[in-house]
C-alpha cells in the first residue's frame, strides 16, 4: 500500500459536516475536468478514449499535446499539510513526494498520462512499456537515447541499474521506500544495496548499449505499472552523494532543484535540459513551483479562497476543512476540484470470531450516517462505498449492495435484533478499539456504540491513544473482533493485483494489512490465478471476485471510497487530478 493521505485523512477529525453522496466528478466548472489538454481532432480524442478504456497506450510518444490556453511564467505554490520523510528517489513512497517527483523531477521506464479523468500508463524513459518474456520470468526495457540530467551530461544504461540497486539501501537511502523490487526481483530477498553489498545483484542486468533486463523470481504480469515507481529514475554512481542527494539531485524531468529544506520546503525552476520531445506526459508551464510541508490546511485554504498574499497563485491539496465545504460547492466552486482516489475505508469484523450471520446483522445496523456526523466527515472529501476496490482500479465494476452493505444510512436496529435472534446470537459481543484523544472520535464512537447496542449488540469499546491506536489495530491477536487489519487501502497501481492479494489471500494476516482476517483456500487459489493473467484481460476477473467476496463472505462492511480534492487561487488552471495518488498533476498546471 502506498503511503498516502489515508493516514491524514483517517485521524485528522476536523473534516465537513455534510453527509449526503457527492459524485466522483465533482461539483462542476471546467478545472474538474480531466484530459490531455490538446486533442483537438477526432481520431485522436477517439485513440485517446480507447487508451483511457484499456488503461494502457505503448505507442504514447512525446511532446504532450499543448494544453489549450495554456501560458509560460510565474510560479504556482503547492501546499501540504503532510512532509514527506525523504525526497530521496530511492525512498520515496508517500502520495505527496511521489507526485512531486514523477510529475516534475525523476522520470522513470513507464509513467502515466491523465485521460479522460483515467490513469493512463505510457512510456516514459523506456520506448514502450516493456516486453516479458514467453515465461513471465524476464522483462526488457529498450530505453531512449540522447536523454540528459538537470547539469547537462548524458544519462547511461548502468544508470539505471545502480538506482535499482541502490533502493535495496533501506537502512540509508532508501529507508521509507518500497520494498517490492525485494519480492519480485531475483535475488532480492538477499541484496543489501551497492553501499554495503559489493557482489552481483542478479536482478537486473544490461543487454547492448540501450536494454535493461529485469529477471524476477516469480511472475509479476503489471512489471510494468511498477516501473513508474520513483526506484526506476535513472543516478549516476559517481554523482552520488548518499544521504545528501536529495538535496542537490540530478532531474531527468521539467525541473531541477534549486533547495530542498526537510519538512518545510522545496523550490524547482525549469530544467533546460529536459526535452519535450521525448515526454508524452509532462509540461513545463511555470518557471518555478514551491511546495510548502506542513502547512495549515484551514489556513491555506482560507488563503486561497480569500485571494489572500500568494493565495491568487496557491495550490492546496488537503482534505476541505468543515468550515469551507459550503463555499467549495457554491460561490467557489470554480476553485475547487474533486475526483476519484486510489483509498478506501472500511469496518472490520474478524470473521475468524464473529460468524458470517452476525456479520450481516452488524451490516444492517451499522449506523454510517450518525457516525459521520459526530466524526465531522464532510461530503466533498468521500463517496459511501458498497465494494472492496475503489472506482479508479481498472476494471471495476459497480453492483447493487449485496448483503445490506450499503455504504451509508441510519441502520436499522430493529431488523439486526431480528436477525441476531433468528441466528440464536441475541447479545453477541462486539469488541474494539477506539481513538479516545480527540473529541470528534469519541464522539463517533458513542454514536456506532448506540446504534448497535439498540440492534441487541453487548459492546465493548476500548478508548486509547492516537500513538497507541496504530500499534493495537496491526495486532491480528488482539483480544477484539471488530477494527483489527488495514482501516483503509491505497493501491500502488490501478490493477487488482495491487488490492485483492495483499487484502484478501490471507498472507498479511500476521501483518495486520488484510481485511478482516480473512483466509480462504479456494479463494487464495483463485487469487493466484488470476494474478498471474495479463492485466488488460484480468480486470473483469478481479471485479468478479470482489462481487464473490462481498456475497458469500461479507469479511468487511465497506465504510467510504475516499475522494481526491484540491483549491486552487484563481490564477491557476488546468488542475488535473491524478486518481493514483489523489493529486493533482503538477506538470499540467499554468499560472494565467
Amino acid at each position: 500500500m502506498r503511503r498516502t493521505k489515508l493516514v491524514a485523512l483517517s485521524t485528522s477529525g476536523v473534516l465537513a459536516l455534510t453527509l449526503a453522496a457527492c459524485s466522483s466528478s465533482g461539483p462542476g466548472g471546467s478545472s474538474n475536468k480531466s484530459g490531455d489538454g490538446g486533442a483537438a481532432n477526432s481520431s485522436l480524442n477517439a485513440e485517446n478514449s480507447k487508451a483511457a478504456e484499456l488503461g494502457q497506450d505503448a505507442k504514447a510518444t512525446g511532446p504532450a499535446p499543448a494544453v489549450a490556453g495554456a501560458k509560460t511564467g510565474g510560479t504556482i505554490y503547492i501546499n501540504d499539510a503532510s512532509a514527506p520523510p525523504t525526497m530521496d528517489p530511492s525512498g520515496i513512497y508517500y502520495t505527496d513526494s511521489g507526485s512531486i517527483a514523477g510529475d516534475l523531477l525523476y522520470r522513470t521506464l513507464t509513467q502515466y498520462k491523465i485521460i479522460n479523468g483515467k490513469a493512463v500508463l505510457v512510456p516514459d524513459l523506456a520506448t514502450d512499456l516493456g516486453q516479458p518474456s514467453a515465461d513471465g520470468m524476464t522483462w526488457k526495457f529498450k530505453v531512449k537515447s540522447g536523454i540528459k540530467y538537470s547539469d547537462g551530461s548524458p544519462v547511461k544504461l548502468e544508470d539505471y541499474v545502480y538506482a535499482i540497486k541502490r533502493s535495496f539501501a533501506t537502512d540509508t537511502v532508501a529507508a521509507n521506500g518500497t520494498q517490492y523490487q525485494m519480492e519480485f526481483l531475483k535475488g532480492g530477498d538477499k541484496y543489501k544495496g551497492p553501499f554495503k553489498d559489493k557482489g552481483a545483484f542478479p536482478g537486473v542486468t544490461t543487454e547492448g548499449s540501450d536494454t535493461l533486463v529485469f529477471h524476477l523470481s516469480k511472475k509479476m504480469p503489471t512489471f510494468n505499472f511498477f516501473a513508474t515507481f520513483p526506484q526506476f529514475s535513472p543516478i549516476p554512481q559517481a554523482k552520488d552523494t548518499q544521504a545528501n542527494y536529495q538535496l542537490k539531485p540530478l532531474t531527468t524531468g521539467p525541473y531541477k532543484v534549486d533547495s530542498y529544506t526537510k519538512g518545510q520546503k522545496l523550490i524547482v525552476s525549469k530544467n533546460s535540459n529536459w526535452d519535450p520531445k521525448t515526454d508524452p506526459s509532462r509540461h513545463q508551464y511555470p518557471d518555478k513551483i514551491q511546495v510548502n510541508f506542513n502547512a495549515t490546511a484551514l489556513q491555506s485554504q482560507q488563503q486561497i479562497l480569500n485571494n489572500s498574499g500568494t493565495g491568487s497563485t496557491s495550490v492546496d491539496v488537503n482534505p476541505i476543512d468543515s468550515s469551507l465545504a459550503a463555499q467549495v460547492t457554491g460561490q467557489k466552486k470554480s476553485q475547487f476540484v474533486q475526483g476519484p482516489s486510489a483509498c478506501e475505508y472500511y469496518v472490520e469484523m474478524d470473521t475468524r470470531k464473529i460468524p458470517l450471520e452476525v456479520r450481516k446483522a452488524i451490516a444492517v445496523a451499522y449506523p454510517y450516517n450518525q457516525i459521520r456526523k459526530a466524526q465531522q466527515l464532510a461530503s466533498v472529501n468521500f463517496e459511501p462505498a458498497t465494494t472492496y476496490a475503489a472506482p479508479s482500479l481498472q476494471g471495476f465494476q459497480k453492483y447493487p449492495p449485496v448483503n445490506n452493505a450499503t455504504g451509508e444510512g441510519n441502520g436499522d436496529p430493529a431488523k439486526a435484533k431480528q436477525m441476531l435472534q433468528a441466528a440464536g446470537k441475541s447479545g453477541f459481543e462486539l469488541s474494539y478499539y477506539f481513538r479516545n484523544d480527540k473529541p470528534q472520535r469519541v464522539q463517533a464512537n458513542n454514536a456506532k456504540k448506540a446504534g448497535l447496542e439498540a440492534a441487541g449488540f453487548k459492546v465493548k469499546d476500548i478508548g486509547i491513544s492516537g500513538e497507541e491506536y496504530t500499534t493495537k489495530i496491526a495486532d491480528p491477536n488482539a483480544p477484539v473482533n471488530m477494527g483489527q487489519g488495514t482501516p483503509g487501502w491505497c493501491y500502488d497501481w490501478p490493477t487488482g493485483d495491487s488490492v485483492y492479494p495483499p487484502l484478501f489471500n490471507g498472507a498479511g494476516i500476521s501483518q495486520g494489512l488484510s481485511v478482516g482476517q480473512f483466509k480462504n483456500p479456494a479463494i487464495t487459489a483463485k487469487i493466484n490465478q488470476i494474478q498471474q493473467m495479463d492485466p488488460k484481460q484480468a480486470g473483469a476477473q478481479w471485479a468478479a471476485l470482489d462481487k464473490q467476496l462481498m456475497s458469500e463472505f461479507l469479511p468487511a462492511l465497506p465504510d467510504y471510497y475516499n475522494l481526491s480534492t484540491a483549491v486552487f487561487g484563481t490564477q491557476v488552471k488546468n488542475v488535473v487530478l491524478n486518481p493514483n495518488n489523489s493529486m493533482p498533476k503538477m506538470s499540467e498546471m499554468y499560472v494565467g
